[in-house]
């Protein structure tokens, strides 16, 4: 009796062993969607935090998107939800990341990150971003996402011929992410063109605006955030493209 039951506790560890090995670690999941309005939240992007949250993922190894950014392409079972739990405090502001797979299952959730600072944005932010710490020793690289299409809004027939190239390449992701000299940027989509911010660790926001495309007339023009005006413009990659001559800036679309 005692050798049985000393061999079924070793077959019983074993499986445990085998069966924590045999799931999926978080590289195997193609992309990440992230919710555009935590629980928690009153309306979609408060405090740009979703947003936030996005740029966070795709800087530590996955492909996030927000539901409506997702390609068409890909299997719904390659991919995780993510949600976030938390809750603004008198004394301490906490929020933890949920990643759940296609079937409502979690897969995994961070511990909470915190923080004591009393204006809630900031709050978010700093909780946000120690949520995130343990991801950097994972060193997550999820599988390249393939063959993403994005869909074009077609001008009106009568303004085809002298419609802008630079404009019919606008990007239709409400979020679309640039890089330029080594740092990362964010353009938001509005109801009249974009908003570009920049992460900017220590600042206020963490996201720090660098200015507004404004389309009208099948114009665009780049404001930045000393009122400066600039010539702007989109190529046939996406890439951004802002001023003139040696004061011209490239930003490179991340896919």
């Amino acid at each position: 009796m005692k050798i049985n039951s000393i061999l079924l506790l070793v077959f019983f560890c074993l499986g445990i062993s085998f069966s924590s090995f045999s799931q999926k670690s978080l590289s195997d999941y193609t992309y990440v969607v992230i919710s555009e309005q935590f629980e928690f939240q009153n309306e979609k992007d408060k405090y740009q935090l979703n947003s936030l949250t996005k740029f966070l993922f795709n800087k530590f190894g996955f492909h996030a998107f927000f539901n409506a950014e997702v390609p068409t392409n890909v299997k719904r079972c390659d991919g995780l939800w993510v949600e976030a739990e938390g809750a603004p405090g008198f004394i301490i502001t906490k929020i933890q990341l949920i990643l759940s797979d296609c079937n409502g299952n979690e897969v995994y959730r961070t511990k909470f990150g915190k923080s004591k600072i009393k204006d809630y944005k900031k709050a978010y932010y700093e909780s946000m971003r120690e949520a995130f710490d343990e991801f950097i020793s994972m060193d997550i690289h999820q599988k390249e996402v393939k063959n993403k299409t994005l869909q074009l809004e077609v001008p009106q027939k009568n303004n085809l011929a002298t419609y802008p190239q630079a404009i019919a390449n606008l990007p239709k992701s409400s979020y679309t992410s640039y890089t330029f000299s080594n740092k990362r940027f964010l353009l938001r989509k509005t109801a009249t063109g974009y908003i570009l911010y920049q992460e900017e660790i220590g600042t206020n926001s963490d996201l720090l605006l660098k200015g507004k495309i404004t389309i009208k007339d099948a114009k665009m023009i780049f404001e930045d955030s000393q009122k400066k005006k600039l010539k702007v413009e989109f190529d046939e990659f996406y890439n951004l493209t802002i001023g003139e001559g040696e004061d011209k800036v490239n930003f490179q679309y991340q896919d």
